[in-house]
């Protein structure tokens, strides 16, 4: 049998997906023998091949023992047939092409919410410590941040509790009580609550997601296990923690994991989607000391006719101790790319 093989059309129609082009290639072909369209196509698609074209659905296009484009980056994804005469046919064959191709930037895509986050708060412009994050060696690429520096039992930077007199309700100096007084590890700053109330006031909070085309585990078209890009253990390890260093230009402290989750292109190729929250209270809360109602535990001062009176002393409630380093999820490449985000 005799084929004889036309190239009619090749063209590129609009994404399929992020990360993803669909592209067709269209044949024309004749034979001296009478060939059903169906046994075209199952020639086609069965790796035997018929005028030079092989397209194994899911397996990559050779045309004349050619392969198109790169066979780790193109995949068939559909093949199909019409018939022209008695002896020939015209073969439209659908191809995908994924990301990441030679000499070009892996892509990457940020999507964020900036919000107005309402806070209960009772100091506006609190000190918020910076971490000190030393190695865990209970698990590695894990740290723990000095829970001494939030609740003010060890020096922090900025230091808690600057506001003097630091101890007692009485200023030493004068015999009287202090107005400013604040309790060891107090967070300092203006004092905004009402009768012991806290005012709700809105923080900045930004929810942003990172996506990124990845190639996951699959079997090759040669039948042998690939291993992806990244396994799902360390996609999920650092959930649950904040950035133990500064991450897409947000501050180290600053940001939260709060999941992930992939999304299938193909049996091959995934959207790995990174979710994190950013806020500048780096996702503390401000406790108050109980003791309010009582002349020591209110700000007030003996025949103060305010109906206002204060909180004396405000801590820090950090429930996110530890720490990773949320690079490590992304290439260096990925990386570079969501710091210009």
């Amino acid at each position: 049998m005799t084929v004889e093989r036309f190239e009619i059309k090749a063209g590129e129609a609009a994404s399929e997906d992020w990360g993803a082009h669909t592209h067709t290639r269209v044949f024309r072909t004749s034979d001296t023998a009478t060939v059903t369209a169906k046994g075209i196509r199952d020639l086609i698609c069965a790796g035997t091949g018929y005028g030079g074209i092989i397209a194994e659905t899911g397996g990559p296009l050779s045309v004349g023992g050619t392969v198109e484009g790169d066979p780790a980056r193109v995949r068939t994804v559909g093949v199909r047939l019409l018939p022209e005469g008695l002896n020939a046919a015209e073969i439209t064959i659908a191809l995908t092409e994924y990301a990441r191709f030679a000499d070009e930037h892996e892509l990457v895509r940020v999507l964020s919410n900036h919000v107005m986050a309402p806070t209960p708060v009772y100091r506006s412009a609190p000190i918020v410590p910076t971490d000190v994050w030393t190695v865990d060696s209970g698990a590695a690429g894990y740290y723990d941040t000095n829970v001494g520096l939030w609740d003010g039992s060890t020096a922090s930077v900025p230091p808690l509790n600057t506001v003097q007199p630091a101890t007692g309700g009485v200023d030493p100096s004068t015999g009287v009580e202090a107005t400013n007084y604040r309790p060891a590890g107090d967070i300092g700053g203006t004092m905004v609550d009402w009768n012991g109330n806290p005012l709700s006031v809105g923080l900045t909070q930004i929810d942003f997601t990172v996506e990124v085309v990845r190639q996951g585990v699959h079997t090759s078209t040669l039948g042998t296990m690939v291993t992806g890009d990244q396994t799902i253990l360390q996609d999920t390890a650092g959930i649950g923690t904040r950035n133990q260093a500064t991450f897409a230009g947000l501050a180290q402290g600053t940001v939260i994991y709060m999941g992930c989750q992939r999304v299938a292109l193909d049996a091959e190729w995934y959207i790995g989607k990174y979710q994190f929250r950013a806020r500048e209270d780096k996702h503390a809360t401000q406790v108050p000391r109980p003791t309010f109602g009582t002349r020591i535990g209110a700000m007030a001062y003996e025949g103060d006719p305010r109906s206002i009176r204060h909180v004396r002393g405000v801590y820090w409630q950090q429930p996110y101790l530890r720490g990773t380093d949320f690079n490590d999820l992304f290439t260096t490449d990925e990386q570079a790319q969501i710091a210009l985000a």
